[in-house]
């Protein structure tokens, strides 16, 4: 791993913010009141991330792959990953200690929880990388570091998807407004980090934008993979592929 960006990974850590140890042990309750406008709960958003996850790699759904979940808090990712990619070998970190701590009570037979300042995770390689709502509480100068120094974990064709709130959504912003957890959150352009994907090398880089309908429209949630393009939808993700010449 190139040492300058370890350097710069190693002050991200230091100067994110700690705030989500206070709230790791209701951190559901909190996100569910959160997004209550919307009639979902977390689980089921994080159960919509998978599938259109395995919807965007379909053969990641059937074979062994290795799968970091960057910015994992208490492990709600893990919790289903297995309905979803049930090969998948995972891999949770994050910056809050006691997250990584409350992700391990609730899931004791999984050990691979850990803390951002571990070195294990960083010495592994991965197949996919997949990070939601995490870039938005990182200092936005910090981000193509970041991305730079993920990519250097990932395989070749290994892909990174960053899951962010979209800024010019009203619900969005009424939702991150009213979430206690998100008082340092500043959102982010898709276009920006396009841009950092592509600064970093990433091939196949594109945005889709998702989440365009509450629960009580849901039949129309039919129509959400058709709406990527439209930048109205309450999240995006921004997609990237390291080439094998990465």
């Amino acid at each position: 791993v190139n040492k300058t960006l370890y350097l710069l990974f190693v002050l991200i850590i230091f100067f994110m913010p700690k705030s989500f140890d206070s709230f790791s042990k209701q951190y559901n309750l909190f996100a569910d009141q959160a997004i209550r406008i919307s009639g979902y709960d977390t689980q089921t958003l994080v159960d919509a991330k998978l599938k259109k996850l395995k919807n965007l790699y379909p053969a990641l759904a059937k074979n062994s792959f290795c799968l970091l979940d960057y910015g994992c808090g208490i492990g709600n990712l893990y919790d289903s990953v297995a309905k979803f990619f049930p090969k998948a070998v995972y891999t949770g970190v994050d910056q809050s200690k006691k997250s990584i701590r409350e992700a391990k009570l609730r899931f004791p037979d999984h050990f691979d929880f850990q803390e951002l300042d571990s070195s294990s995770w960083k010495e592994k390689k991965y197949d996919l990388i997949f990070s939601s709502g995490v870039f938005h509480h990182i200092p936005h100068d910090e981000h193509s570091s970041l991305i730079q120094y993920l990519s250097s974990l990932l395989n070749a064709n290994g892909k990174m998807v960053i899951w962010e709130h979209n800024p010019i959504n009203p619900f969005t912003q009424k939702i991150v407004k009213e979430c206690i957890f998100d008082e340092d959150a500043i959102l982010i352009q898709s276009k920006k980090l396009k841009q950092h994907l592509e600064n970093a090398s990433f091939s196949k880089v594109r945005v889709k934008y998702t989440t365009f309908f509450p629960k009580i429209l849901s039949g129309l949630n039919i129509f959400d993979p058709f709406l990527s393009w439209l930048p109205l939808g309450g999240q995006y993700l921004a997609i990237g592929e390291k080439s094998d010449e990465s």
